[in-house]
């Protein structure tokens, strides 16, 4: 059980991983092409624009998911694991909740601590705090939700 834990925690912490990079990629040359050298230079952009496009990654899952049935996730090489329908959706929903503390996270820390703390959780706590929370969604989505049923025999008292 701990190897199928450990296989399926990996195999959806890189999936997630390679997800935030698309998006991130993406949201990079949007900004850059269209904003340019206007919002580079400034401070607030810097210290917020991640809070609001993790905001936005989030919000993007969750419209995908539940207006129009599409889970990004598992279109990352998601047909190799065999996971049903309603798996991929809590996977796809608790991603989301763990993206929402981030930017949370990233905004409250931007906005009141000082310019050193916040290029320190830049670097360090928020990758950190992704790969735990993404590696603890897949351990604990590998656990079975039924109960575990006993095999002890059971005595036939009726002769």
């Amino acid at each position: 059980m701990i190897k199928r834990r450990f296989s399926l925690a990996f195999s959806l912490l890189w999936r997630a991983y390679v997800l935030h990079f698309m998006y991130s990629f993406l949201c990079v040359i949007v900004l850059g092409l269209t904003f340019g050298n206007r919002m580079i230079g400034s401070k607030n952009f810097l210290l917020y624009g991640p809070s609001v496009a993790l905001g936005v990654y989030a919000l993007l899952l969750v419209i995908l998911e539940a207006g129009w049935r599409i889970n990004l996730l598992r279109a990352v090489f998601g047909g190799r694991l065999k996971r049903s329908l309603a798996e991929w959706r809590t996977y796809v929903l608790l991603l989301t909740l763990l993206i929402t503390t981030m930017a949370t996270v990233d905004a409250l820390i931007a906005f009141f601590a000082a310019g050193n703390v916040w290029l320190v959780y830049k670097l360090y706590g928020g990758p950190l705090l992704f790969a735990v929370g993404v590696f603890t969604i897949g351990w604990t989505q590998a656990t079975p939700i039924t109960l575990e049923v006993s095999t002890a025999p059971i005595e036939n008292t009726s002769a």
